[in-house]
């Protein structure tokens, strides 16, 4: 696991030192070790966080002739079998990493070679015959590459937004086009950033750079066909079992002490159990148990340690109040607004099993692969109401929307769960992601917002990267879900937030629920297997039900979020006040209208929970999406 940036500009006086700096902003990527390699027009650069091949995987690597260099970020799972593949083909290795597998793997196939590929990673390869850059991510976006890209000035990646900002030659300006949908959704679809000029190369894609010019094409992208040989539960449930089995067992390769998260989940619970079977000895695992007791899955993790065998550890996380040191860290190591802040106790847990361990297996990826948020429920929900006459729809939605002032502030949650609910039964379905799944809504943001270029994309379209495949005509409700959560949410929020503050602590996190066999599989289960009974990942439960106590499958889906409303304090609401009102980045009260920010600061300031079982506090949260914009414009002196 590694960081890692370069740059191509010819002309640029001092390349190697501003790439030198670059790297040194990715140190906490990589505390044991840097590399850098500068040649004609080119420096590339890493920080190397060592797990395989600790003496010899040194980088930058190259090809036997020196012809290609590479610069990766990530751990491919299968490099043994493929190391084994080139080596019968005549290629010379000179260490034992998975890295120079893809630098002679390329040398055979090319960009045809990234399927073969059976990992989380980000690299950039060096063709010295050509002077082209070859850059690829993964299939979900475990790992992040950013870049840069002047057609007169040159060309340049990083790891993270904050290294890449090192550079002079990229400019800092607000995109306004991200603004409307980071609003809307929380979160920003790649390629777009909040920066102007930043680009984010997409989950499944590569990039060519040659001669000034780009070209980026997919290499993947998720097929949610259904296969009916998958039909019978049994044989589903034993596919399931195993394979997930196979993919644990890939991902605890490791040369370094490997744990696991342990929530008490479904999820979590079944890597730890594969995982127990898999490598040697007690499995370290790893909680946190929260004082608010709304929020704490601790008691469960500890039945399931206890059944399964573990060495277990629980991080004691109380609500102390909200500190500016959380909010700062989350915008320094995101480089970017982020609107999650189950990003501050990802952080803690992370730097907590680092003093443990290196290397950490999670769950993350489960609800994606096999149906199990809420969400999917409801939109299946919604099609069901769509066969309701329209004119009873649109009087569900008049009245739900005129009782809004005489509901009870216990109920509010409910009862705009209700109201949007009904809209929905009005809009394609298509639209369901953004008119149930946002953060603000359009009439809230035509207030709000100042900017057209903004408004036309917080309007209640959906981002262009959820452009479905020409298949996904014959594709249910529940298929077309699963396939935005897999190209927005997932990368975009879940998979951004464990790689930036995993990394700030220098741990290493791998989802074998994100395998690429195990996509292939659960991504063709019809829609039966995934949620029956309006239960989600039915087939899962069947599939690990032997292995796991009875408390991992009866408990409500809890999520892994913070109590903000508890996490308030007055350091919060100073630094509220100061960013918003008393001393916004310049540009912002231009964007965002201050008589609309001081409402909903005073509201997101108010402390009142909504329903705990939710876990959304829609006006702390909107609150702290305001406060993570503001404080990002400051943090990196961007312009509006």
């Amino acid at each position: 696991m590694c960081g890692i940036c370069g740059v191509y500009a010819p002309r640029l006086a001092d390349r190697p030192q501003h790439v030198a700096r670059m790297n040194q902003a990715l140190v906490h990527r990589g505390p044991d070790g840097s590399g850098q390699f500068d040649g004609e027009g080119v420096s590339l650069a890493m920080r190397r966080l060592a797990i395989i091949d600790l003496a010899g995987g040194q980088q930058p690597l190259h090809n036997e002739d020196g012809a290609l260099t590479i610069v990766f970020n990530g751990e491919i799972y299968n490099f043994q079998e493929l190391r084994q593949r080139l080596l019968e083909r005549g290629h010379r290795f000179a260490t034992a990493s998975d890295t120079e597998v893809i630098v002679h793997l390329y040398e055979e196939h090319g960009a045809a070679a990234l399927p073969l590929l059976k990992g989380m990673f980000a690299f950039c390869l060096h063709d010295r015959r050509d002077g082209s850059l070859f850059l690829a991510r993964d299939r979900f976006g475990e790992k992040p590459l950013y870049y840069w890209h002047d057609p007169a000035a040159g060309f340049a990646f990083s790891s993270e937004v904050r290294s890449l900002l090192e550079l002079p030659l990229v400019p800092r300006r607000l995109d306004r086009e991200a603004l409307g949908y980071y609003l809307r959704l929380g979160m920003v679809p790649a390629p777009l950033t909040m920066l102007h000029d930043v680009r984010l190369l997409p989950a499944g894609h590569w990039l060519r750079y040659h001669a000034g010019r780009l070209t980026i094409a997919p290499y993947y992208q998720p097929s949610l066909r259904v296969d009916p040989s998958l039909a019978d539960p049994e044989v589903a449930a034993e596919a399931v079992h195993e394979t997930v089995r196979a993919a644990v067992r890939r991902q605890s390769i490791s040369d370094v002490p490997l744990g696991a998260f342990l929530s008490g989940g479904i999820d979590s619970s079944t890597v730890v159990a594969l995982l127990r079977q898999a490598v040697p000895g007690r499995v370290k695992t790893f909680t946190v148990r929260f004082e608010e007791a709304g929020y704490d899955e601790s008691a469960i993790a500890r039945t399931v340690a206890t059944q399964l065998g573990t060495e277990h550890h629980e991080l004691v996380v109380p609500n102390l109040g909200f500190g500016a040191e959380d909010f700062w860290r989350i915008v320094e190591q995101v480089g970017l607004p982020f609107y999650d802040t189950s990003a501050i106790p990802t952080y803690v847990l992370s730097k907590y099993v680092r003093q443990h361990v290196t290397v950490a297996l999670s769950g993350d990826g489960g609800d994606e692969m096999f149906g199990g948020y809420p969400f999917f429920r409801w939109g299946q929900r919604v099609a069901a109401a769509q066969r309701v006459p329209r004119w009873l729809r649109q009087a569900g939605v008049a009245l739900a929307t005129a009782a809004g002032p005489w509901v009870p502030a216990s109920q509010a949650t409910r009862w705009r769960r209700l109201r949007r609910g009904l809209a929905a039964t009005l809009e394609p379905l298509e639209l369901l992601p953004v008119t149930v799944g946002g953060l603000f809504e359009p009439r809230e943001l035509a207030g709000l917002l100042r900017d057209p270029q903004a408004l036309a994309t917080s309007g209640g379209r959906l981002p262009l990267a959820t452009a479905l495949p020409a298949e996904a005509e014959s594709w249910s409700v529940l298929r077309r879900l699963m396939y935005y959560r897999l190209k927005v949410n997932l990368p975009e929020d879940m998979l951004t937030k464990v790689d930036r503050m995993s990394m700030a602590a220098s741990l290493e996190v791998r989802a074998p629920l994100l395998d690429a066999e195990v996509a292939e599989l659960a991504l063709r289960l019809p829609d039966a297997l995934l949620i029956s009974g309006g239960v989600g990942k039915a087939i899962l439960r069947r599939a690990l039900r032997r292995e796991l106590p009875p408390v991992v499958f009866d408990h409500p889906k809890t999520g892994f979020s913070i109590p903000l409303h508890r996490f308030q304090n007055a350091s919060y609401g100073e630094l509220a006040r100061d960013l918003l009102l008393a001393a916004p980045p310049p540009g912002l009260h231009a964007l965002l209208a201050p008589e609309v920010l001081q409402r909903l600061m005073q509201r997101g300031l108010s402390r009142e929970r909504d329903d705990v079982q939710s876990s959304v506090f829609r006006a702390s949260h909107q609150l702290w999406a305001l406060m993570q914009l503001a404080g990002w414009l400051r943090r990196f002196a961007v312009a509006c």
